[in-house]
């Protein structure tokens, strides 16, 4: 592994192709979010964050779709609603 490889795997959250699907579910396509979205996004956001990633919320506004800002309200969400992501 040459380290451009190794920087490339710290700068994306380890996130399989079914968990993006999932919280594209989880999202849907309307305007309103649910709290079952919410938590799993921050629980993955907390995991990228404990593996290093240098901005997930760039890389999950790419994942979903939505632009950073989206990602960065959808986290202010999780903390106003005192909602508790699983812990990996």
């Amino acid at each position: 592994m040459t380290s451009a490889n190794r920087d490339d795997i710290l700068r994306a959250p380890s996130i399989t192709e079914a968990e993006v699907a999932e919280l594209r579910a989880l999202r849907g396509d309307t305007a309103r979010v649910t709290n079952a979205f919410l938590i799993r996004l921050a629980a993955h956001i907390a995991r990228a964050e404990a593996e290093g990633v240098i901005n997930p919320a760039r890389h999950f506004a790419q994942y979903l779709g939505v632009q950073r800002p989206a990602v960065l309200t959808y986290m202010r969400m999780v903390r106003n609603r005192s909602l508790t992501p699983p812990r990996y």
